[in-house]
């Protein structure tokens, strides 16, 4: 159930039409990441100036990055699950080695929260990239 009003929310009605993934493109989940990585940054920087520092509870912050993805599954375009492994993997790889990388230049919670956020951007798109739809062969005829 979270699943479709997530859908709905994401791509609109009719999801589950006859016509399987019409509205489900996988371009349209890395704009809604990328749109997500923006209200995040954006809540997450009125929390900081509304507190002062970090608190327990920022990570409700990230909640809009889940959005998308969850949307994109709930579609299950075709290659849907090797999709999620290869993402969800390059998202780890990628949110560890920034975050690694970043968190000797940045403050922690900013390296932490950038790295977070292009782990799931990284994501998206290598799910995007196994879920692009292919070209059918024509059909011979006989």
């Amino acid at each position: 159930m979270i699943g479709e009003l997530l859908t709905f929310w994401t791509f609109g009605p009719d999801a589950y039409a006859s016509e399987h993934n019409r509205r489900y493109h996988p371009l349209k989940l890395v704009i809604w990441t990328v749109v997500a990585v923006g209200v995040s940054a954006v809540v997450t920087a009125v929390r900081l100036a509304l507190s002062g520092e970090p608190r327990a509870g920022w990570a409700v912050a990230l909640f809009p990055l889940v959005l998308p993805l969850t949307g994109a599954v709930a579609h299950k375009p075709p290659r849907y699950v090797p999709g999620l492994v290869a993402g969800v993997s390059a998202g780890l790889v990628t949110a560890l080695l920034l975050g690694i990388d970043l968190g000797t230049s940045l403050s922690s919670f900013w390296s932490g929260f950038a790295a977070m956020c292009a782990g799931f951007l990284a994501c998206s798109v290598v799910f995007s990239a196994v879920t692009w739809p292919r070209p059918t062969p024509p059909e011979e005829g006989p």
